[in-house]
């Protein structure tokens, strides 16, 4: 049997450790895939860089012939490039395909995918390869007329995947003839490339991934709804390996209208301390359990645990407007900020928001395309205290294009990023990895 042999190209770092290595989210190599999609959509990949790069794209040598010369490429791209890939690529339910997609490039960049169409969107930060692991554990949202679903993709030939279903006590899920219930464990193989795509009808949350060898793990919805929404959107989150997590977060608030609702995911059986304005509460959660928070468009909140656990927070439908709709963004760790950031707004959104959450003593060495912060951008503020540390939580209104923030005095900060217009939302994060 043909199998693809691994390429050896400018991604040598793949494998190394030390000081070398790009901080966060940042990497010379990244394994994509695109889950579902109701809608039937192009797909969008946009790549950010700190200069020009040279970029190899690379496909499965078993994929479709005629699919495969649609994405293969290698070109030179200045600082930022946007990409499309056909609908094609979209994973099917329950089958063993080629579809993920190999990109390599000659110096560091940022990546991000948005699956989007008409009214229907979300994105993704992408994980690097030489930050991919063997240990996951899925997020989705309970669906109310489509699919939870969650996605895999291999690195190499002959690598094992178990996945321990956490669903409803009388759930059923059919696979390949077999009946899996909660606690049961579903185990397969793939191949460099392959990919293979899971589907419910209920929550999957808590679900946990386990391989013999990295793998990139996705999960979300193919489109759905929250509280009695009157319009559905596509969940999509590259998920971030169970030892790359957080134990303390600060969650902010979605813009023009949207609630948040803010699921708190237990890798290990924890105690969780949160504060909303001067509400405090505590709660035990037990390993892959999670309980769901809500704040409206003008609260943030404090998060903290004694365990690793990983903070979702899901974009709700406007109270006040048609825009926006679902959306799903993995929340970065206070230990997860970094001091600089280069990423992509995407275009065709009425509003782009860009949000910090940063130690209030450096909230003024903040620098937006290398100027300082102009008091006219910003929609939201609030302080809060993180231990005996007090932060601010600043959201600003940001243009399509490239985006550049650091700090002048060299302060780590955290960045989610979101963007709406008529029914639709996309959300992403700067970084959701331990450095």
């Amino acid at each position: 049997m043909c199998r693809d042999a691994p390429v050896k190209t400018f991604t040598s770092r793949y494998t190394t450790s030390g000081q070398d290595l790009p901080l966060g989210s940042r990497g010379k190599g990244f394994l994509v895939l695109f889950m579902k999609h109701y809608e039937g959509t192009p797909k969008n990949v946009y790549v950010t860089s700190e200069k020009g790069v040279q970029i190899n794209i690379t496909t499965s040598s078993r994929l479709d012939p005629s699919l495969k010369m649609q994405i293969d490429m290698n070109l030179n791209i200045p600082s930022s490039h946007h990409f499309i890939f056909p609908n094609e690529l979209e994973l099917k339910y329950f089958q063993k395909e080629f579809k993920s997609v190999l990109i390599e490039t000659s110096d560091d960049v940022f990546v991000v995918s948005l699956d989007r169409d008409t009214r229907s969107a979300d994105g993704t930060t992408n994980i690097p390869i030489h930050k991919l692991s063997t240990r996951y554990v899925v997020i989705t949202a309970q669906p109310l007329s489509r699919k939870s679903q969650l996605a895999v993709a291999a690195l190499e030939n002959n690598t094992t995947i178990s996945i321990r279903f956490r669903m409803k006590q009388y759930s059923s899920l059919d696979i390949e003839g077999s009946k899996y219930y909660n606690g049961d464990i579903f185990i397969f193989s793939l191949d460099r490339f392959e990919t293979y795509q899971i589907a419910h009808n209920t929550d999957l949350t808590g679900t946990f991934i386990e391989s013999s060898n990295p793998i990139a793990a996705f999960s979300g919805n193919d489109c759905t709804e929250f509280n009695g929404g009157n319009y559905i959107d596509h969940l999509f989150e590259q998920l971030p390996p169970t030892d790359t997590i957080d134990k303390t977060y600060i969650v902010p608030p979605n813009s023009d209208g949207r609630d948040t609702i803010i699921r708190i995911t237990a890798t290990k059986m924890s105690d969780i301390y949160y504060m909303i304005g001067n509400v405090i509460r505590t709660r035990l959660l037990e390993r892959y359990g999670f309980f769901d928070i809500r704040i409206s468009s003008n609260q943030s909140c404090y998060i903290k645990s004694t365990e690793p656990v990983l903070v979702t927070g899901f974009g709700l439908n406007s109270n006040s407007s048609t825009l926006g709709d679902p959306s799903m963004t993995i929340v970065p760790g206070i230990n997860q900020y970094l001091n600089y950031y280069k990423i992509p707004i995407p275009t065709g959104y009425v509003h782009n928001v860009v949000s910090f959450m940063i130690k209030e003593s450096s909230k003024a060495f903040i620098r937006i395309n290398n100027a300082i912060l102009n008091a006219a951008d910003i929609v939201f503020e609030d302080s809060l205290l993180a231990g005996n540390i007090t932060y601010s939580v600043v959201s600003i209104l940001v243009t399509q294009g490239e985006f550049k923030a650091f700090t002048s005095d060299g302060e780590r900060f955290g960045v989610m990023v979101s963007g709406i217009k008529k029914r639709e939302a996309y959300g992403f994060s700067g970084n959701s990895l331990l450095p």
